[in-house]
């Protein structure tokens, strides 16, 4: 068992019927937090090319054929404009992107009027005080509404 005095236990189940009694309990009791909630987003999933992709494809839905997910920091994510796996479907590549490259904004036009977008937009200014995709994605309502398309394209490939 080791040297202790502290001992590891594993359980390789969880009990949910006794666990849930005992957290509320220790909630009202301690004032404990059981699930405590961060300050925001810390890690979030971007988009990869899983094979080499052709400018005008659409993309599948994520995780199908043509993507995958990885874990990748908050900070570098809105830094560099990644494309988070969530929000490819539908998304139309503005450019060939070689297979396990990460896709950016700037590699896709968005579907338009997609809700998700505005809500990740929300997400980013609540959570990180930036407004750059809000902005993006108003200046793209925009460009559409004068030139009768959606075609855009947002920061620079990294």
């Amino acid at each position: 068992m080791g040297e202790g005095p502290l001992y590891p236990f594993w359980t390789p189940y969880h009990l949910v019927h006794f666990e849930a009694p005992n957290a509320i309990a220790r909630v009202v009791l301690f004032g404990d937090e059981v699930a405590p909630p961060l300050a925001g987003p810390v890690v979030e999933v971007c988009a990869i090319a899983k094979r080499d992709l052709k400018v005008g494809e659409v993309l599948d839905e994520y995780g199908m054929y043509m993507t995958y997910g990885e874990a990748v920091n908050v900070d570098e994510m809105s830094a560099r404009r990644y494309l988070p796996e969530g929000l490819v479907e539908g998304c139309r590549l503005l450019q060939d992107i070689p297979q396990d490259q990460v896709l950016t904004y700037a590699d896709v036009e968005l579907p338009a009027g997609r809700i998700a977008d505005t809500l990740r937009a929300e997400q980013y200014r609540h959570f990180r005080g930036e407004s750059w995709l809000e902005d993006w994605l108003r200046g793209r309502q925009s460009t559409a509404a004068v030139h009768g398309d959606a075609a855009a394209s947002i920061g620079t490939r990294a």
